[in-house]
């Protein structure tokens, strides 16, 4: 497979691209999959991060095998195969839908207050959790996907 290095649809290379470095190295499961995520959930879908080369990710305090990376030592991938979507100020509804929406269409789903995580990981490794908590989420969000 080749990495996909441009923009993609509904997604701008400014908003894809490693805010260190300029760098854009999508997988192109990720590249696929995110616009169809996109279209399905019918709203927009800001990004705060997406890729980072390994540089960039050590200076942010990403963990080293995160699939924000680029270039990945512990995962065979072809570039980055996460992002995190800005839902902050969406409503709970919205955020439920987006998380439930993901889930269904393959995506593991990280919650955080400021954003949800969405990454690719169960294309490579179907029996990772699909979804988790990120840092100090205080939304009741994750009851509910368990139930």
């Amino acid at each position: 497979m080749k990495p996909v290095t441009t923009a993609i649809p509904h997604f701008s290379e400014s908003e894809l691209a490693c805010k260190g470095s300029g760098i854009i190295k999508l997988d192109p499961r990720f590249a696929e999959a995110l616009p169809k995520l996109r279209e399905a959930f019918g709203k927009p879908m800001a990004l705060n991060s997406a890729c980072r080369t390994p540089e960039h990710n050590d200076k942010v305090g990403g963990h080293p095998t995160s699939l924000h990376l680029t270039d990945n030592p512990k995962w065979p991938t072809f570039g980055t195969m996460a992002c995190d979507v800005k839902w902050r100020d969406w409503s709970a509804v919205d955020q439920e839908c987006f998380a439930r929406l993901a889930l269904k269409m393959g995506w593991r789903v990280g919650l955080h207050n400021g954003f949800c995580h969405i990454d690719r990981l169960l294309d490579i490794s179907p029996d990772h959790a699909r979804f988790f908590v990120y840092g100090t989420y205080t939304g009741n969000l994750l009851k509910k996907l368990e139930a």
